[in-house]
């Protein structure tokens, strides 16, 4: 039996035990699950979890059938079963997030006692889990650890792990209490595996379904605008001015953060890598450019017109090389030349206006009266 079968067997109240596991690991694993229900805190995210888990059961297993096969685009793509399994999926990967936050607030609500610092320490829910795991009650004997630990951790958080266990100030958890937070752990290592199988299956088909919108976005950022728009469909249909605001957490939005960016709405394709090496001020302007052309692929998708992704690769050079011009500087004209000197003679016209405007600059008669020369009379010498 293989690790998720294992796991499926502990927490789903759908699988046998008798086809699943021994009558001794059966009573352990019932108080286990009553003690997660009983929290009270904690109880709505345990029942989710519990039915998330009952739920991506039967959903792994047919990846793992399609998995096997080479996947098909023919036909109508919005009646392919593989393609429904794939939008299904892809719904439930935001869920399978959120359970796995939960769980991660639960486990550390409950070894907080065992070891406070530790939770300020290992950031990432899965590599906590992990580090519970090993370590359990020995926090004293971290450092017989240390060779397990660098499996999963970087050597500085197990050198700073070390120090800190010496110096916490904690208590040793019961044998129960120790049996809940294992069980908690188990359960987000598990989702957080379906999770990572989901995204590459959707990563490994969204090529065939979607080639074009894939080659344009990225197959994450796709799958999570099929996910949004309900298929290829909602999304062919879909105005590019509604593309951005595809997976917004309204509730949490302010005006607060925006930056030098200036975009409100911040979904799936705002993070899309083509967005995000753009710098701030241009992410705006090539937020808007790349959403309408997100619908046109999408309905080049699903006409079956570029199966082997080539239009979108054509689309995404020529986005690429628009947007590289708007962050690039500006061109420099240099200094421009003088005109040549045109020495013909200016025409003017005669008139009235034109004798009053030479009349401003002609010479005077008094000034005529003083450079008049006499003939036949000597001057006088002023060299003396």
């Amino acid at each position: 039996m293989s690790l998720v079968d294992e796991l499926l067997a502990d927490f789903s109240p759908s699988v046998s035990p008798a086809s699943s596991r021994s009558a001794s690991v059966e009573p352990e694993a019932e108080i286990i699950e009553e003690n997660l229900e009983k929290d009270v805190e904690f109880s709505s995210e345990i029942e989710s979890a519990s039915r998330l888990l009952d739920t991506l059961n039967p959903l792994l297993q047919k990846i793992d059938e399609y998995m096997k096969q080479n996947a098909s685009a023919a036909g109508d793509v919005e009646d392919n079963p593989e393609y429904k399994l794939l939008v299904q999926v892809n719904d439930l990967a935001v869920e399978i997030t959120t359970t796995i936050v939960s769980l991660y607030k639960y486990a550390a609500e409950k070894y907080r006692p065992r070891f406070p610092e530790l939770e300020s320490l290992v950031l990432n829910p899965v590599d906590y889990a992990k580090t519970i795991q090993v370590v359990g009650n020995e926090v004293g004997s971290i450092t017989d650890l240390r060779v397990t630990l660098s499996e999963f951790l970087p050597a500085a958080i197990v050198m700073v792990l070390t120090v800190s266990a010496v110096t916490s100030k904690s208590r040793e958890l019961t044998a129960e209490e120790l049996k809940i937070v294992n069980a908690a752990c188990e359960r987000l290592i598990f989702f957080d595996s379906a999770n990572r199988k989901i995204t590459q299956y959707v990563a490994t088909k969204l090529s065939v379904f979607a080639p074009n919108t894939a080659a344009l976005v990225g197959a994450a950022t796709a799958a999570q605008l099929f996910g949004a728009a309900g298929g290829l469909r909602g999304l062919s249909r879909m105005p590019s001015c509604n593309m951005p605001a595809l997976g917004v957490n309204r509730r949490n939005q302010t005006n607060i953060g925006l930056g030098n960016t200036g975009v409100r709405q911040q979904g799936y394709l705002y993070f899309s890598p083509i967005i995000q090496r753009l710098p701030d001020d241009l992410r705006r302007q090539g937020l808007r450019i790349l959403a309408g052309k997100v619908t046109l692929m999408a309905r080049v998708d699903l006409a079956h017109s570029s199966l082997d992704g080539s239009t979108g690769n054509k689309m995404r050079e020529k986005i690429e090389e628009t947007l590289e011009k708007l962050a690039g500087p500006p061109p420099s004209n240099g200094p421009r030349a003088l005109p040549a000197p045109d020495d013909k003679l200016s025409k003017r016209r005669g008139g009235r206006r034109l004798r009053k405007y030479k009349q401003q600059f002609a010479m005077t008669d008094v000034r005529k009266a003083q450079n008049r020369m006499r003939f036949g009379e000597q001057d006088g010498d002023y060299i003396e």
